[in-house]
């Protein structure tokens, strides 16, 4: 997949399992998960009125509160079990992010969110198990939570299955980045508050309808022949979010979330079905740079843009220089991150760069001026009207960055959507390859 990357970000780290993030909007769903959750109120509340850890009676608010926290952490923490995730959940324990107002804060969030944790952490609770970050000056504090021995327990009393517990309809989907601070080590960009605007109102009415379609979509994922370890995914995780960066909403704009974006390309390619039909991906090709060449007004040269003389078998290695050339403000003195055993040993990036210079003299003065993000805007913009117009097709397609996954039999109109699309938004013609 040729996709517009920043040079700090890793490409093509798919494989990696990572922690993931708390999803807060978790809740239980069932008379099974709900008799859990009530349990482990009645007892954290019996556990603080034993150790004296509460001196006052709460507020009915608060209250309300609290239970709806231990609902998210509990369920989300039981979905986590269910679905075999091999990895823990990180949560935040930073009181700026959890006592302030914003529309990016879920109702289970509130200063009270790490003393909650650590209560149910308990050793006479044992709902949780948790590793809390040791204290850095000027680092966000995180925490790594996973099942507890009673939760567990609880779940094989109560024979808890996925359908048990389903997931809010909430949260904002429309969501701005702030650019990072430079001279902050620490900084890692943040979310910006936005007032809506026309704009955001039509951005945020796009997603939903796209959510709701594909939250209505029939998919299915085999995974008959597909070689161990297997992703852990729960197939009704479909809602996406539209994430803008730098502060501004012309700039990034990709869509994330959704199922199919956690798999493994071979575990996509080769395990989903759409309508009960094989799901097929469409990949734009080089999108980066013909975007660039747009932005240039200027038409890109015939054939692969990342195949230069001299440099054919290090094509992924030039996919990636250029993409740094991109976004990059200032000349390369360096390779992009685990880019340099993308090369021989004797290539120097200065050479590299040289050259790339040389084979694109066209985009030549479009480089260095940090561009990236804005290409990576008309990208996403891109790729929402594909989508929008596969729907108004009532064709299923599920977006991936710069790919969309389609039924086998809508290849041929979706690739030619795509390439319409693509010429009227980026002023250039694209490429668009069927992959697997």
């Amino acid at each position: 997949m040729d996709q517009i990357t920043p040079a700090a970000v890793d490409q093509d780290d798919e494989e990696q399992e990572r922690d993931r993030p708390f999803n807060a909007y978790r809740f239980a769903a069932s008379e099974n998960t709900s008799a859990i959750v009530r349990e482990a109120i009645s007892l954290l509340l019996n556990c603080e009125a034993h150790f004296r850890l509460k001196k006052n009676k709460r507020r009915a608010k608060d209250q309300q509160t609290f239970d709806l926290t231990v609902d998210a952490l509990l369920s989300d923490l039981m979905h986590h079990h269910l679905i075999e995730y091999p990895m823990g959940i990180y949560v935040t324990r930073s009181n700026r992010e959890l006592g302030k107002k914003s529309r990016y804060r879920p109702p289970a969030y509130s200063k009270m969110f790490p003393y909650i944790l650590d209560l149910m952490a308990k050793p006479e609770m044992a709902y949780i198990d948790q590793d809390v970050a040791a204290p850095v000056e000027g680092a966000a504090r995180s925490t790594v939570i996973r099942p507890g021995r009673r939760l567990l327990d609880r779940m094989m009393e109560q024979e808890v299955e996925i359908d048990d517990v389903e997931e809010h309809p909430q949260g904002e989907t429309i969501i701005l980045k702030r650019t990072k601070d430079a001279n902050d080590y620490w900084d890692e960009g943040g979310l910006e508050e936005y007032d809506d605007t026309e704009v955001t109102e039509r951005y945020r009415s796009e997603i939903t309808d796209i959510n709701d379609w594909l939250a209505a979509a029939e998919l299915r994922f085999n995974p008959t022949g597909i070689s161990w370890p297997h992703t852990a995914f729960d197939i009704r995780s479909r809602r996406l979010r539209r994430i803008f960066t730098q502060g501004r909403f012309t700039s990034g704009g990709r869509l994330f979330g959704g199922f199919w974006q956690e798999l493994r390309k071979h575990e996509r390619r080769q395990g989903l079905y759409i309508s009960g039909e094989k799901a097929v991906e469409l990949d734009y090709g080089q999108v980066g740079p013909r975007i660039l060449y747009g932005m240039a007004d200027q038409q890109p040269p015939f054939g692969d843009l990342y195949a230069m003389p001299g440099y054919y078998q290090q094509r992924a290695g030039i996919k990636r220089v250029m993409s740094a050339m991109i976004f990059a403000s200032d000349m390369l003195d360096r390779f992009p991150k685990e880019t340099k055993s993308l090369f021989r040993r004797s290539d120097k990036i200065g050479e590299v760069v040289s050259e790339i210079e040389r084979w694109h003299p066209l985009i030549r003065d479009h480089f260095y001026r940090g561009l990236g993000h804005d290409a990576q805007f008309i990208e996403s913009q891109v790729m929402i009207e594909v989508l929008l117009t596969l729907k108004d097709r009532d064709i299923v397609a599920l977006p991936i960055h710069d790919a969309v996954m389609v039924p086998a039999s809508a290849v041929s109109v979706a690739r030619a959507i795509m390439l319409d699309t693509f010429q009227r938004h980026a002023h250039v013609e694209g490429t668009v390859t069927v992959e697997g």
